[in-house]
This record gives structure tokens, sequence and C-alpha cells, in this order.
């Protein structure tokens, strides 16, 4: 009768501590083929594997930590900000810039439209005055339009 050798197998508990995660987290890469029997093999074998995926190899477990604390101080601070009114949600920019480019386009076309009639027979400082004061109507109801945003 032949006697198996046995195989010395490393916890999960182990790994998870020298890679700084969960014991879970640990049982998940040995579902994917990381090796149980130490934990420089283990440690080959993810490195291996997410060199191959093209993904960077996970941080210490105080790095994760930082990270983790710097990315919630940011959404905080997000938050923080449209709160304060300070940001504005995309959908309502790009409503607010449809409006007024609508505007805009408007105002312009009926300028061009009725531009011969209103500033036939003016002389030039006259026509530059009209015209001034058209434009000025214009941008003022565009900078009316921005304020709402």
């Amino acid at each position: 009768m032949n006697k198996k050798s046995k195989v010395v197998k490393i916890s999960h508990e182990a790994i998870g501590n020298a890679w700084g995660i969960s014991k879970q987290a640990v049982a998940k890469w040995v579902k994917m083929g990381c090796p149980t029997s130490s934990i420089e093999a283990a440690t080959k074998w993810r490195d291996e594997y997410l060199q191959a995926s093209g993904k960077a190899a996970p941080a210490t477990l105080n790095e994760a930590r930082l990270e983790k604390t710097l990315l919630e101080s940011e959404r905080i601070r997000v938050r923080l900000q449209q709160d304060r009114g300070e940001l504005v949600e995309i959908a309502v920019v790009r409503e607010a810039g449809i409006r007024i480019g609508a505007i805009f386009s408007a105002k312009l076309a009926a300028l061009v439209n009725d531009a011969s009639g209103a500033l036939a027979g003016l002389d030039e400082a006259s026509l530059r005055k009209k015209l001034h004061e058209r434009t000025q109507a214009i941008l003022a109801e565009i900078r009316n339009e921005l304020e709402k945003v």
C-alpha cells in the first residue's frame, strides 16, 4: 500500500495576513486557481495572474485603507459642493445650453430677417447704433438665461 505524501496547505487566513486582505478574498483567489502550498507560491501565482490580466497587484492593507479614506474624503467634498450649489448636474447645464442656443439662433435669425427693412436708409453711424442696440438686447437675454442656471 502506497502512502500518499501529505501536501502542507497554508490557511486562507495566513495568506490574507501576508497580502493584507481578508480570508474571504483569499478564498476567491483560491477558487480561481491560487495554490495554498506556500505564501510564496500563492504570491507568485497572484502576480502572474494579475500580470496576464493586465491588472495591478493589490496594495497593502494600509495603502488600500489610505486610498479608501482619500476617496471617501473626495466624495464628501463633492457632496458639500453640491449642497452649497457650487456644482450643477450635467443634464441641467446641457438643457440650459440648448435653451440659450435656441434663443441666440432665433434672435440672430430675426435680426437678419428684419435688418434690411429696419436699417434701410440709415447712415453709417445710425446703422452701427441700431445694430449695437439689437446685439446688446440679444446678449442681455442670453445673460438672463445664464443666470437661471
